[in-house]
């Protein structure tokens, strides 16, 4: 038997026990949540986690996939996974609790069918999907740090204005602009 169809015999197998790895990583009653609703409308992190685990095992096993799938299903995975409370560590870590399902399930087999080469470059593979996560990672929260500033600063600039407006005794805009500029005391200095 060759290392493809070895990893094919095991995808279900080692993409159940990531996923379940991946639930482990969220609080109890969220995990809890995540195993028991199957549905992708009411349980949407639980659907693309399922998505990424079968594109990334498809990459790793050495499948004819489509580049642009797979890096959208780590794409839609890793974004989810930034905007929630994990630490970078944390966010990224699981993609390499992956291998040890692999060596579990996998590695045996291939090492009796002297593929050990195969095994290798799978998660050679592997790692190289982490590193795409990563820079996508990166991306994403590069993207939300410029949506909080810009939304701070929205803030601020709001503020400000108030304040400006209370200063000069709850006058309106119009009446603000008009205001004299000496103090308010209607003597103009030349």
């Amino acid at each position: 038997m060759d290392a493809r169809e070895i990893l094919r015999n095991h995808k279900k197998a080692v993409v159940d026990k990531w996923v379940e790895a991946v639930f482990t990583t969220y609080p109890l009653e969220t995990g809890g949540f995540l195993r028991t609703r199957n549905d992708p409308f009411t349980n949407p992190v639980a659907h693309m986690t399922r998505q990424a685990a079968n594109a990334i095992y498809d990459a790793l096993a050495g499948e004819e996939v489509d580049e642009a799938e797979v890096k959208a299903a780590v794409d839609r995975f890793v974004k989810l996974r930034a905007v929630q409370k994990f630490s970078p560590g944390e966010s990224l870590a699981v993609f390499y609790l992956m291998k040890p399902a692999l060596r579990e399930l996998a590695l045996g087999e291939m090492l009796a069918a002297n593929q050990l080469d195969e095994y290798l470059a799978a998660e050679s593979r592997l790692d190289t999907i982490a590193l795409l996560a990563f820079d996508i990672y990166a991306k994403a929260r590069e993207t939300l740090a410029e949506s909080r500033i810009k939304e701070i600063k929205n803030q601020h600039s709001q503020l400000a204005k108030w304040a400006q407006r209370l200063e000069r005794g709850g006058q309106g805009s119009e009446e603000a602009r008009a205001a004299p500029q000496n103090g308010g005391n209607g003597t103009e200095k030349s």
